[in-house]
């Protein structure tokens, strides 16, 4: 993708990012009767951001996936110079959904995603600790998942707005998760390159037909076993400062803490994990003087929660699947390969 100079962000880029963080599929006419403008200005308003990579629909493990399969958060080590072959080399892997270096005594912070524990450790002996240059993986596999990213939203639209959104997202539904079979990952894996597709494309290119696209995609996420996240680049969302904790509560306050970091606005991810820390949170902050504060207010909140550590995301490479530039922008996409 060039390196080219950013657009200015308008109000109707977010109110429209927003939109689709809500409800990431909603017809453009149907979007147009809520925000106000017409069909053909919101695709247009679309497709120039897509163009650019400046905001895109991603296709990602949803939040009933650790019922099946295997989450796990992987704090890497390396030598120094070899980080950036590192880097390349982890986002190379179909497994690693998201690569992100950090401040602290972890070079990257990777979140994986495999279909058991049986294929976590192979990736890990066979694949990420035979990677030149690192020097320690630790692991932490997520048991419970209390939010995910892609509830995170802008909140560029008003309550009306967003509840007219809200009741018409089918994903507000959760059945059991199905068994997939090799036409829901072939269409899993299309539909990653563009998550806004027309079902009719992605039907054509998998060999179906648009009903069953629709209906085998939207049976995956009304189940929570994947789920469709609008993303945006720096450039778009303004100034982030991704910050992934380390806490640890008693067993008998580790759902009060989950389900109070999970209905956050801040908040990105909630996980409770094995290990050391018994819970891994990611917030997006807007600027790096909000943590203290932050920690302060929820330390009072839940006294028994302790805060091991801390990290702040330097760059992310990878998010959801979707290869990053410098800026932030999408530039490619390796489709997960664990639904």
């Amino acid at each position: 993708m060039p390196d080219v100079t950013p657009e200015v962000t308008t109000e109707l880029d977010l109110t429209i990012t927003d939109a689709l963080q809500l409800n990431p599929r909603v017809d453009w006419a149907e979007l147009a009767q809520t925000l106000g403008h017409t069909p053909k200005t919101l695709a247009r308003r679309w497709k120039l951001l897509t163009e650019r990579g400046s905001a895109w629909v991603a296709v990602v493990p949803g939040p009933a996936f650790v019922r099946h399969g295997c989450a796990s958060f992987l704090a890497v080590q390396c030598r120094p110079q070899a980080k950036r072959d590192v880097a390349r080399a982890l986002v190379a892997e179909p497994a690693v959904a998201t690569v992100s270096s950090t401040t602290g005594v972890a070079d990257f912070l990777l979140d994986v995603f495999v279909p058991g524990f049986a294929d976590l450790a192979r990736l890990l002996d066979d694949r990420i600790e035979r990677i030149e240059g690192i020097t320690a993986v630790t692991s932490m596999v997520a048991l419970t998942t209390y939010r995910e990213g892609s509830r995170w939203r802008v909140q560029a639209l008003d309550l009306e707005q967003s509840t007219r959104l809200q009741r018409s997202t089918p994903s507000t539904r959760r059945t059991a998760p199905p068994s997939l079979d090799d036409l829901d990952r072939t269409l899993l894996d299309i539909l990653a390159t563009d998550g806004r597709q027309s079902w009719t494309d992605l039907a054509a290119r998998c060999g179906t037909t648009g009903p069953t696209a629709r209906r085998r995609i939207e049976r995956l996420v009304d189940s929570g076993r994947v789920a469709l996240r609008c993303e945006g680049a720096p450039e778009l969302l303004g100034p982030i400062v991704p910050t992934t904790f380390m806490m640890t509560v008693p067993p008998g306050d580790l759902n009060t803490a989950g389900n109070l970091l999970g209905r956050m606005p801040r908040c990105r991810v909630v996980e409770a994990v094995t290990g050391t820390s018994s819970i891994v949170a990611t917030m997006w902050f807007r600027a790096a003087g909000e943590i203290a504060p932050f920690e302060n207010a929820l330390t009072r909140e839940i006294p028994s929660l302790v805060i091991a550590d801390r990290f702040i995301t330097m760059h992310t490479y990878k998010r959801g699947g979707h290869v990053l530039d410098p800026h932030g922008r999408t530039a490619d996409v390796i489709p997960l390969a664990a639904y």
